[in-house]
């Protein structure tokens, strides 16, 4: 459920806005983050925004993907896993 309510929270977020970062090696002073821009790419995904998306970092428009498509399976597992076990009793 978690990884549902991260998206939806960065379908929610405006990602003009900056803020306070919660980037662990941007609060301990180290200039390279792997994940910069990761959330603002999201976010600009799914809002269709997908040239800002890549531009600010290019991995987002995968990740997305990969959430939904786990997102499904997890859905899918547990639908699955209750009825099988509902007959069992």
């Amino acid at each position: 459920m978690s990884f549902f309510g991260g998206l939806i929270l960065l379908a929610l977020m405006d990602p003009e806005i900056s803020g306070r970062s919660l980037c662990l090696f941007e609060n301990i002073g180290i200039s390279f983050c792997p994940g910069h821009g990761l959330g603002h790419s999201i976010s600009y995904t799914l809002d269709g925004n997908f040239k800002e998306a890549f531009q600010a970092h290019f991995f987002g428009p995968a990740a997305v993907l990969i959430l939904s498509f786990r997102i499904v399976y997890l859905w899918h597992h547990k639908i699955f896993n209750n009825k099988s076990n509902s007959t069992e009793n």
